[in-house]
């Protein structure tokens, strides 16, 4: 299979593993796609399961982590170098626009809710959990000198996801560490992706329905478990003697998932007389959530298989570019949403569907030069230092 130079675990993060799969770059950036889709293309809630894209990050932060730190278990040095450089990749942007909110609020006169600390400390996915009627999802939301059409809001509510993988970032590096057989490890993964939904099963049938609404299954890194070691799973497994056997497994099992999609939409539209919720298909159902991480887990061996069509797909240069910025386009993409619409309101005045795609438009090119111009003369230069912090002699990981 085809190595190239870093890649990238986790939203659009870099590795610390000097050798990867380029379609993974690709498969990166169609994740970011659908979660942008998620939120600015206009889809009846009940049709709108682009979120799944986020669930696909997660399984492919699970395998590229799991596999930088599985090559580094014996090496010296290794938590320092790990944390090093997860530290030098996704701290300086995540901090750098918390800090500008903070200091336009004198500019825009925001709003500032005492759970915004939360962010900081990678605990804003807990956020509406405690305070279910207003919780903390932006900086501002009231009329300023600058919001003369709507109010400006300078969004946070999608670093959810990064404060979930933050978390997984804490504890699975010592428990590969420790445990440091293969098989040991790959046997927790299966256990964990078994028992990730019964476990959100057994809080759907305990927990208020107000707390479910809310989004406690997704968004509470124990019940995400499933999705992040799944990928951690097919790392441990391709490095193994049944690794033929999984990769051969993946059409099979993507034949058999969109079959069992199908059998649930049918029963849906039975049943019900419409297909089937995105909310409960993708947020809310016990073992959705683990039909989504294996559709990723087979995107991911699909992605790693050169003769496959899905990786001719992946390792186009532009997919392979934006996926390399994903992590930059995904903060920006929902960071600036209500600027966008203030932007989409002045070309297209408040005629309401051509706002919306207006929006869309504006918010897609605008993420792109952001991200863009945000790699190439802030992300990129902290980047090299990883070199200079964690070098090679030292047994890092890269």
């Amino acid at each position: 299979m085809s190595t190239l130079r870093t890649a990238e675990p986790g939203i659009g993060a870099p590795s610390e593993h000097r050798v990867y799969y380029p379609a993974l770059d690709g498969l990166r950036a169609i994740a970011v796609l659908l979660v942008f889709c998620s939120h600015y293309v206009p889809l009846p809630a009940r049709q709108n399961w682009l979120g799944i894209g986020v669930d696909f990050f997660f399984v492919l932060s699970g395998f590229l982590i799991t596999g930088i730190l599985y090559e580094s278990r014996n090496k010296p040095f290794r938590v320092r170098s790990f944390y090093i450089r997860r530290t030098l990749r996704i701290f300086p942007l995540y901090y750098l626009v918390l800090l500008v909110g903070v200091l336009l609020y004198p500019l825009l006169r925001w709003h500032v809710h005492p759970g915004l600390w939360l962010w900081p400390v990678y605990l804003g996915n807990y956020a509406r959990f405690i305070w279910p009627q207003d919780y903390p999802q932006y900086i501002g939301g009231v009329r300023s000198s600058l919001a003369v059409v709507m109010p400006m809001e300078y969004r946070l509510d999608h670093f959810w996801s990064l404060c979930v993988e933050e978390q997984f970032y804490l504890i699975w590096p010592f428990v590969v560490f420790l445990v440091k057989d293969r098989v040991r490890l790959r046997n927790f993964c299966i256990a964990a992706v078994v028992a990730t939904p019964l476990l959100r099963m057994v809080c759907v049938h305990a927990l208020p329905g107000w707390l479910i609404d809310a989004g406690f299954l997704d968004r509470v890194t124990l019940l995400r478990g499933d999705s992040l070691l799944l990928g951690g799973f097919l790392a441990l497994a391709l490095k193994g003697p049944e690794g033929a056997r999984v990769q051969a497994m993946a059409k099979p099992a993507g034949v058999a998932l969109i079959g069992l999609v199908g059998l649930l939409e049918v029963e849906s539209v039975v049943r019900f007389g419409h297909v089937l919720d995105g909310d409960y298909v993708g947020r809310n159902s016990p073992f959705a959530l683990t039909i989504a991480a294996l559709i990723g887990g087979v995107l991911i061996l699909l992605a790693l298989d050169p003769k496959s069509a899905f990786y001719r797909l992946c390792v186009h240069s532009w997919l392979r570019a934006l996926g390399q910025r994903s992590y930059g386009f995904y903060i920006y993409h929902f960071l600036f949403y209500s600027a966008f619409s203030y932007l989409a309101v002045l070309v297209c005045g408040h005629h309401r569907a051509r706002a919306v795609w207006a929006t869309a438009a504006i918010a897609m090119v605008g993420s792109l030069a952001i991200s863009w111009v945000s790699y190439r003369y802030f992300e990129a230069p902290i980047l090299k230092l990883k070199e200079r912090f964690t070098p090679s002699t030292e047994g890092a990981l890269g």
